[in-house]
Formats: structure tokens, C-alpha cells, sequence
């Protein structure tokens, strides 16, 4: 394991753990890429810091959350928009045994009992989280809602249409117009996008 003063959270980083050093001080564990890092400050507060780096603040990222996704209880929140980050915290942000985890790097989960879930990373390792499957399962679907609602917002898109119909009408942002579009079409649209960012 390295070492580290100052960390902040990046595209490659997949989990920050808690831990706790030989004086008994509540530290962090970070997994990035195929590195361990080991870092002073609890997971909040590296979570915390990592925000503010990008121009946000911890506080900021929960309200907008609950704005997108309503009055939720433990939301996830975006570290950095541009980059795409988003995070959802295992258990109440304050409690000392609180992990924080990527949705942008779990490839698959499932339950190992009533109260453990494996969650199975993009490289194919895993870590054991102390979570019922329902609640894990309901907070990787809000950090995924989340990060569609506010990357369509942040697009400049804003998409309208009538009900039983296959014809959407969206704002071009690049071009300041309005053009019709099928689902299809957008879909696929969406798609292509998505593949770029890759």
C-alpha cells in the first residue's frame, strides 16, 4: 500500500474505505486502478475534499441530489459533472463504518447473506459490503438516476413529447434549435454519445 497526504477522488478511483491506524485515528483506504492507497482523514472527509476540488461543495452535491431525486435519505452526490463521478455512500455520511463506492466502476452485485453484498468491480475484483441486497440495490439505482438527470441537464437538452407518441421534440443546445426526433433516433443518438466518452 502507498501512502498518501492529499488525495482526490478521480475517474480511476473505485472505493474509499474506512479504516484505522495504529493510534486508533479513523483513516481511509482508496482503491484505484490496481493501487491501494492508504490516507489521513476518514471517508468523509476525503469525499468532502475531493468535491471542493472540483467546485462544489459536499452540502451543494446533497441538495442537488434531493432536488433531482427527491427527499431521499443517504443520496448519492456527483464529485465532478465534466469527469462524470458519481458516489453513493453505504450508511449514514457521519457514522465511523461509512464506505463510499463509484457507481461508474460496479460491473455486478449480489447477495451473500441478509446483510452482505458482493460487489463485483469493472476489473473483475471484489469487496464484501456490509448492506442488505435491497437497500445496495435501491442506492446504485439512485446514483445511476442521478447521473442521467443531471448529464441531460448539463447537455442542454430539454425533451418534450406527447404522450402515445414515438416523436420527441428537443432543444439542440450546440445550435440553439428545436428539431423533432423519434425514440429511436434519440436512443441511438444517447448510444453514440455514450460511446465517445469512452
Amino acid at each position: 500500500m502507498i501512502e498518501m497526504k492529499k488525495y482526490t477522488i478521480n475517474i480511476d478511483t473505485r472505493a474509499i474505505l474506512n479504516n484505522y491506524d495504529e493510534n486508533g485515528n479513523l483513516c481511509s483506504i482508496a482503491l484505484e486502478g490496481k493501487e491501494l492507497y492508504t490516507l489521513n482523514g476518514s471517508p468523509l472527509s476525503i469525499v468532502e475534499r475531493s468535491i471542493e476540488y472540483y467546485g462544489n461543495s459536499l452540502r451543494g452535491a446533497i441538495v442537488g441530489a434531493r432536488g433531482a431525486l427527491g427527499n431521499i435519505d443517504m443520496p448519492p452526490v456527483m464529485i465532478c459533472g465534466k469527469l462524470g463521478i458519481y458516489w453513493f455512500p453505504i450508511k449514514s455520511i457521519g457514522r465511523d463504518d461509512n464506505i463510499w463506492l463509484s457507481v461508474n466502476h460496479i460491473k455486478d452485485y449480489e447477495p451473500l447473506d441478509a446483510k452482505t453484498v458482493k460487489v463485483i468491480f469493472l476489473d473483475d475484483s471484489d469487496i464484501k459490503v456490509e448492506s442488505s441486497y435491497s437497500s445496495f440495490d435501491r442506492k446504485v439505482k439512485n446514483a445511476l438516476k442521478l447521473k442521467n438527470i443531471l448529464e441531460i441537464r448539463a447537455s442542454g437538452e430539454y425533451i418534450t413529447f406527447n404522450k402515445g407518441t414515438e416523436n420527441l421534440i428537443i432543444r439542440d443546445p450546440a445550435r440553439k434549435h428545436y428539431c423533432f426526433m423519434t425514440r429511436k433516433e434519440r436512443r441511438n443518438k444517447e448510444t453514440l454519445r455514450r460511446n465517445r466518452k469512452r
